[in-house]
């Protein structure tokens, strides 16, 4: 890790991530394709605009996943580094176990109040039996989707991310395996049992997988929660759980927003964000592979590697999000009308054009915001994690429909992004200015 050529170790690092991120984001599209056969019987597009309500409810199962697996993770890669094993170790099982309890509390809170938080995830009255159906098992799996996540990260952060990879890709393909046999039958109710079946068999592989190839493994008689350790998982994770929290919340505002106008225009940013969500999870994995590399060289004092893996990420990152916007903004009525039908296909269309061309420019601070996670630059990795989708995105969604009104909606996160993108360098450019000085004085 540190000392292999940073952009094969790189592209090493990212493949599993990729892979892994890249089967999530698809069996979630996976979800939204087979249910819309719900719809084409009744000629709505109600079913699918309620896997896009709840889409903001796994948001926030995924905060907390990220958060115990970001924060644990980026202390495991440092004591790696230095090879502190013992604390290591004892870290992996606090941060998983943490995250399986945090599951399990929302879950039992969740089934207690089902009906009130459909509603307030922004269901409509047309959409909420769906959203009941489907959100009743996302419920039932939380514990084990955020401690699955938690795992996931884990594994990355100690360099085997080929294993977070089977553990997550195993249970999502049987998730899509199961869609067309459990929708037909099952209506909305059978995604929901997919979705848990596979959550559950990948919380399983994961476990199994931790006491195998030297990984830290997961020994319930090593769960310490100290004050010491909860400090380090959430200055390590509340960057990503900031991100994460403000993403789902500016998506229940999102709801709120199209509500006004029916069933369409939900259903229609369902799909979307789903689509987005394939390009940006091939970003993401990148990311996630160059953490390791960051943290674990960072560590060893090798600051020269660290910067050289930066601007390697986002060099590919930025030739992803292009091939992305070559193929989505030709082929966005295509693409939309695989999935819903009627007027939700132009607000599709226009939304998916709008928010690819930004995205773009979007891998500097993307990556960027990673990389201060690593270097223990919380409050600036915060502060760029949340701007998309807090800082800027939910002003804009409180604003802007009162002016443009549905054309407002569609257009608040392409803003926020060139908003973002701006914001991005005078946060960076400090810390990569600072790194530099750092390589310059153990040159010398």
């Amino acid at each position: 890790m540190t000392t292999r050529p940073v952009l094969p170790l790189l592209l090493r690092m990212s493949a599993p991530a990729v892979v892994s991120m890249l089967i999530t984001a698809i069996y979630n599209a996976a979800d939204s394709y087979f249910v819309s056969s719900i719809d084409r019987d009744t000629g709505s597009n109600a079913a699918v605009g309620s896997i896009g309500v709840i889409f903001s409810f796994m948001a926030i199962l995924q905060a907390f996943g990220f958060m115990y697996g970001h924060g644990s993770g980026n202390y495991i890669s440092r004591e790696l580094g230095k090879k502190n094993y013992t604390d290591a170790q004892k870290m992996a099982v606090t941060g998983t176990g943490l995250s399986f309890l945090t599951g399990l509390a929302i879950s039992v809170g969740g089934l207690v109040f089902l009906d009130p938080l459909a509603r307030f995830l922004g269901s409509t009255e047309t959409i909420l039996p769906y959203a009941r159906d489907y959100l009743r098992y996302i419920l039932i799996a939380a514990p084990f989707q955020c401690a699955a996540l938690t795992m996931n990260n884990q594994l990355r952060f100690q360099g085997n991310a080929r294993h977070g990879m089977v553990g997550l890709g195993v249970g999502a393909i049987l998730n899509m395996g199961l869609d067309p046999l459990l929708i037909p039958r099952l209506g909305v109710s059978g995604a929901g049992v997919a979705t848990l079946v596979g959550q559950t068999v990948s919380f399983g592989i994961l476990t199994m997988l931790t006491f195998t190839g030297g990984n830290l493994s997961m020994k319930p008689r090593l769960f310490s929660v100290t004050g010491a350790r909860i400090a380090e998982i959430l200055r390590g994770g509340v960057p990503s759980f900031a991100r994460q929290i403000i993403g789902s919340v500016a998506t229940i505002l999102l709801n709120y927003a199209l509500k006004t106008y029916g069933d369409d225009p939900i259903a229609a940013m369902s799909v979307v964000g789903r689509m987005t969500m394939i390009v940006t999870s091939v970003v993401i994995g990148i990311g996630q592979g160059f953490q390791p590399i960051c943290g674990m060289n960072y560590g060893a004092g090798k600051i020269d590697r660290v910067l050289s893996a930066f601007y390697k990420a986002v060099l590919l990152s930025t030739g992803v999000f292009a091939v992305g916007a070559l193929v989505g903004i030709p082929f966005a009525p295509q693409l939309m009308a695989r999935f819903v039908s009627g007027g939700a296909v132009s607000v599709g269309v226009r939304a998916l054009r709008y928010q690819l061309v930004p995205m773009i420019f979007s891998a500097y601070y993307l990556t960027g915001s990673m990389m201060l996670q690593n270097l223990g630059a919380s409050l600036k990795a915060t502060v760029l994690a949340v701007a998309r989708q807090g800082l800027t995105f939910i002003p804009l969604i409180l604003l802007l429909p009162r002016f443009f009104g549905l054309e407002g909606a569609l257009l608040a996160q392409p803003v926020s992004d060139l908003i973002c993108i701006a914001l991005a360098f005078p946060l960076m450019i400090p810390e990569t200015r600072r790194l530099k000085r750092s390589v310059c004085r153990t040159a010398a």
